[in-house]
């Protein structure tokens, strides 16, 4: 039986490329992203390079519900999720950390309730 690997964060550079790379050695994926625009242009669209039997799931890190709602069934976990741009976090510093550190401690006390097998978060 294959496990179950929910990749954050992973309509990004990183997270498409590392779901495709899982899916080919046999994981079931599941990509969990905001899809914000800053990344992903006005249309909000999932990078066209993913494996069509990928899941995805549209959602913010910083939402308990959408999170607790991802996480389920799930063996390995890859924190990716976060907000991007080194100059824009300058000056939109409780944007990034209400993103980067809210969101992580979202995932993590999911987690603490729902334990997985492996979380890797980079």
């Amino acid at each position: 039986m294959s496990k179950n690997v929910l990749i954050t964060g992973g309509a990004g550079f990183v997270g498409a490329h590392l779901a495709n790379e899982l899916i080919e050695h046999g994981y079931k994926v599941h990509l969990f992203d905001a899809l914000l625009p800053q990344v992903h242009g006005a249309r909000n669209e999932w990078p066209a390079y993913l494996d069509p039997s990928i899941e995805l799931i549209h959602g913010n890190i910083c939402d308990p519900g959408a999170v607790r709602r991802a996480c389920r069934n799930m063996d390995i976990v890859y924190h990716l999720a976060a907000r991007v741009g080194v100059g824009q976090s300058m000056y939109e510093v409780s944007r990034y950390t209400e993103t980067n550190n809210g969101g992580t401690a979202v995932l993590m006390e999911e987690l603490i309730q729902r334990p997985v097998g492996c979380l890797v978060v980079a």
